[in-house]
């Protein structure tokens, strides 16, 4: 009798502290999902009623509190639109790379709000949801908050993007957070040219947001959620919290609010498991060492140049040592020591005790997952804030980087050995990896706390800056400088005129002594005359 009273005790609290929570992650990409995929599954276990509308469905979900909405078709319009060849082309201009995002985005948005379940959600007016969470960089998505009246916690896995710190007040900087989609070699010491540089993006990404981009994408909103969605502006001043996935091993530090809450310390790594029969064979059998290769899930196989795919395995063939390579390619004369596949538990192939270097694309998640297990690495960035992560993992000295452009066999081979035979590398790996696992509080358990205390505190304003939603001018105190510049120019207006009535005064004296003088010399010259 007492288990059962015990039981329904436990049911009882649980429905009292359940709450209803909304998910949204919408890009085509699964490192955008797999940081907050534990994040539902805790939720949910917690006794809270999930639902996740995603493009990266998880199978066989065994609680029955958590939903997910398929959104997966999604990845067919990115790949209509190509969006990884257009981000990567240097040929492209920023205004081009945009022009195709907008596109892609509300042909996607179309789809994803034309789904019966999210229709649903939409339109049924019995849905009540007490917070909602949705990815950073998809403003769009922020209109579900305004629909259901609840608080809305904006999740990015990366850093998110300058607009999001703007709304809550945390600090833009051009020099001492230049965005990592720029290419600075040392974004903790920029140069005067990339100072440039960073200052004009900065300026030139803000005003394009907020002049363009919102505006477009508001109109676009509309159709869905009717005339009387608020501005961009304004549901994006109505974030209570931020969820970040930033950490000072891989991003400039940055002074944020009380609700930017940082849970960059590999929330996604799950505990080991067991590894395919013939993938651990293979590793096990490994008598030198074990090299892993993998581009991402971003990296499309039609972004490989077939000399690329070449100069990869001319090396591996040459080298002594196994080669794990994930990539989704068809590819022709496979060493002998290579073994493809076109997927990977990648997490349990790095804790293999025989895998001793790992050559990445230099995603952010696959760096953490890396240096956890004490691996060095080689990176070849393509495209976003790859590049950024692979500069500064070349500077803190675990990894080398290379240009995709330039490598050949003989490069590659180099930084192979040097990565291999020299121990620094890998001591620092290690060290890297010690200081990113000390967490004080594990960022899992953080997420939870925070999304928990929005929903018992029904938002958090109390905790929002005075900076949110300031206009720019009287953030930057632009009228107060521009009071002081007045006050400057109208002081050194009147010193001038002062000067020059005091050197006319002057000039005027003097000019009055001398002739004085002068007439006196004349006098007294021709009284001399007068008297020889």
């Amino acid at each position: 009798m007492l288990p059962l009273l015990l039981v329904f005790v436990t049911l009882q609290v649980s429905s009292i502290n359940a709450a209803n929570i909304l998910g949204i992650i919408t890009t085509a990409s699964v490192s955008h999902h797999l940081p907050f995929r534990p994040l539902w599954k805790e939720l949910a276990q917690r006794g809270h009623q999930v639902t996740v509308i995603t493009t990266d469905p998880q199978r066989n979900l065994s609680n029955y509190n958590l939903i997910e909405i398929d959104i997966s078709y999604t990845y067919k319009i990115y790949d209509k639109y190509d969006i990884s060849n257009v981000i990567s082309d240097e040929n492209n201009s920023y205004a081009d790379i945009a022009s195709v995002l907008q596109k892609l985005f509300f042909e996607a948005h179309d789809y994803m709000l034309n789904v019966p379940e999210v229709q649903d959600l939409i339109l049924n007016k019995k849905n009540n949801f007490d917070v909602i969470l949705c990815e950073a960089h998809m403003p769009s998505m922020m209109a579900f908050a305004w629909r259901f009246k609840c608080p809305l916690i904006a999740i990015a896995s990366l850093d998110p993007a300058m607009q999001y710190h703007d709304s809550l007040g945390n600090l833009v900087h051009p020099v001492i957070n230049p965005d990592p989609n720029l290419d600075i070699e040392d974004s903790e010491n920029l140069s005067f040219t990339d100072r440039i540089r960073s200052f004009i993006y900065t300026y030139a990404y803000k005003y394009v947001i907020y002049t363009m981009t919102f505006p477009s994408h508001h109109e676009h909103m509309r159709r869905y959620f009717g005339d009387d969605l608020p501005s961009f502006n304004e549901l994006q001043n109505n974030i209570s919290l931020m969820f970040t996935g930033t950490n000072p091993l891989f991003h400039n530090m940055r002074p944020m609010n009380l609700n930017t809450i940082p849970i960059g310390g590999g929330m996604h790594l799950q505990p080991p498991q067991n590894l395919p029969k013939d993938l651990k064979k293979f590793l096990d059998d490994s008598t030198t060492g074990v090299i892993y290769f993998s581009l991402g899930s971003n990296v499309k196989c039609n972004l490989l140049s077939e000399r690329f795919r070449r100069e990869i395995l001319d090396t591996f063939a040459k080298v002594p040592y196994r080669v794990v390579l994930k990539i989704d390619c068809n590819l022709t004369n496979i060493p002998s020591n290579v073994l493809v596949k076109s997927w990977m538990p990648q997490q349990d192939v790095l804790r293999h005790p025989n895998v001793k270097l790992f050559i990445t694309q230099g995603g952010l998640q696959s760096l953490q997952e890396a240096i956890s297990n004490g691996i060095p690495l080689i990176g070849i960035p393509f495209f976003g804030d790859q590049i950024t992560n692979v500069n500064r993992m070349e500077k803190r000295g675990y990894g080398i980087k290379l240009n995709k452009r330039t490598i050949t066999k003989e490069i590659l081979t180099k930084a192979i050995n040097e990565v291999m035979y020299n121990s620094k590398y890998r001591e620092t790996a290690k060290l890297m990896g010690d200081i990113f696992k000390d967490e004080e509080i594990p960022s899992l358990q953080r997420a939870i706390f925070w999304t928990e205390y929005v929903i018992r505190h029904k938002g958090a304003d109390h905790l929002r800056s005075s900076a949110t939603g300031m206009p720019g001018w009287k953030y930057y105190m632009l009228d107060v400088i521009g009071f002081f510049a007045l006050c400057t120019v109208f002081t050194l207006t009147i010193l001038y005129l002062l000067l020059r009535l005091v050197i006319s005064i002057l000039v005027y004296f003097v000019k009055h002594i001398l002739l004085v003088r002068l007439n006196l010399v004349i006098k007294t010259n021709q009284g001399k005359l007068k008297y020889n």
